[in-house]
């Protein structure tokens, strides 16, 4: 005699009382890709794939259970696959290696109607020797015009042209355990606090202000000068300007992650 057991996922509504104004993201129908080709896979349980499955763990009860995504762990995924978690969401969340736009590119982007993603989390621009490797054969194929199209602010415009509401990114390059970081606190603000898109961003950079070193420790020796000719020069004048009054450093990472669009999107 065998015995079936039948598991039925229901969708637990999230009782939030939401702002004025703001615009409601539906969580149970959330995508994310993360490390598509694995490339920080030999970090092991610190590294984005194993922290997203602990972030689904953890917020499964009431936020996460119905949510579908694609990680390098399991398989590469096809461009098909990519495409179709951009257009059947809610809000989006991608944290893989370089750029965002290297992985599906302008010209797909912008043939799709992704009108119906609210929201894009998109923590890309970190490296490892085998993600360079990679993306530098591929640059090499690619013009000059193409390869501006892959730029930060350029892939938050064609993503509004596309139809996301709200996006939010780095602007420079970054660290793996930065975004890995990053996901954590942005993800914990959405869900479990319920900030708006606005205030998660900003949330975030008050934390890196008062919770990095601000002596480059934790940046890349070869990312140090590309990030300082970057950043802008208010925010470098900010910074010179807060040490000569407080006597405390700014980090840059404080303004690296910046949000484009709506800021009034609330997860429930």
């Amino acid at each position: 005699m065998s015995i079936i057991f039948l598991y039925c996922i229901t969708k637990v509504p999230v009782n939030r009382v939401l702002p004025p104004d703001a615009i409601p993201v539906d969580t149970h129908d959330i995508k994310y890709v993360v490390d598509p080709y694995n490339e920080a896979g030999y970090l092991g349980s610190s590294g984005p794939v194993e922290r997203m499955r602990q972030i689904l763990e953890k917020h499964k009860h009431q936020y996460t259970s119905l949510w579908q995504g694609l990680t390098g762990s399991h398989h590469a995924p096809s461009l098909a696959e990519f495409e179709q978690c951009l257009i059947n969401c809610s809000a989006f969340i991608f944290n893989g290696m370089e750029n965002f736009l290297s992985y599906i590119s302008p010209s797909k982007l912008v043939a799709l109607n992704i009108s119906e993603c609210k929201m894009a989390i998109l923590l890309d621009l970190a490296h490892s020797s085998v993600s360079r490797l990679r993306q530098s054969k591929i640059d090499s194929q690619k013009s000059v015009r193409q390869l501006t199209l892959e730029s930060p602010v350029e892939t938050a415009v064609l993503l509004s042209l596309s139809g996301v509401h709200c996006i939010m990114l780095n602007q420079w390059h970054t660290t793996i355990q930065r975004n890995v970081h990053n996901m954590d606190i942005i993800l914990e603000n959405l869900l479990k606090t319920g900030m708006t898109s606005g205030q998660t961003v900003h949330d975030l950079r008050r934390h890196e202000a008062q919770n990095f070193p601000t002596d480059g420790s934790m940046v890349p020796t070869d990312h140090r000068a590309a990030m300082s000719s970057e950043l802008p020069e208010t925010c470098k004048e900010g910074s010179s300007n807060s040490k000569a009054q407080n006597n405390v450093s700014v980090s840059p990472w404080a303004f690296n992650y910046v949000i484009y669009g709506l800021p009034n999107l609330v997860v429930t």
